[in-house]
């Protein structure tokens, strides 16, 4: 599947019909950082740092789900390519995550580079 064709799917996609669809996505070899990233926080990354503070979460298999992809990222997985991202956080919630420890990577934008 094209980049192109995997960002129209997920912007377009019904996060109640599972992970199926977006573990595809993330499996392809066209997908890096910046569609990952975008996965996660369509995914409720934020609600999974959330979990951390307040031990709440959501089903088990969307804990899996989003725990293995922050794993990956975390782990440099996907790299970065020509693709951007602006991480969909206020600069207090990114200031919140970093006191909590939270990666760099998960709070910092994929500028297109120059």
């Amino acid at each position: 599947m094209t980049y192109e064709k995997m960002k129209a799917v997920l912007q377009d996609y019904n996060w109640d019909n599972g992970f199926d669809v977006p573990k595809q996505m993330l499996l392809d070899e066209n997908c890096d950082l910046a569609l990952a990233l975008e996965v996660f926080y369509l995914g409720d990354g934020f609600g999974y740092f959330q979990t951390f503070a307040h031990n709440i979460g959501g089903t088990k298999e969307w804990f899996c789900f989003i725990s293995d992809l922050y794993e990956d990222i975390d782990n440099g997985k996907y790299k970065k390519s020509e693709h951007h991202y602006t991480i969909p956080l206020s600069q207090v919630q990114r200031y919140q995550l970093r006191k909590n420890n939270i990666p760099e990577v998960f709070l910092t934008d994929i500028s297109i580079p120059v």
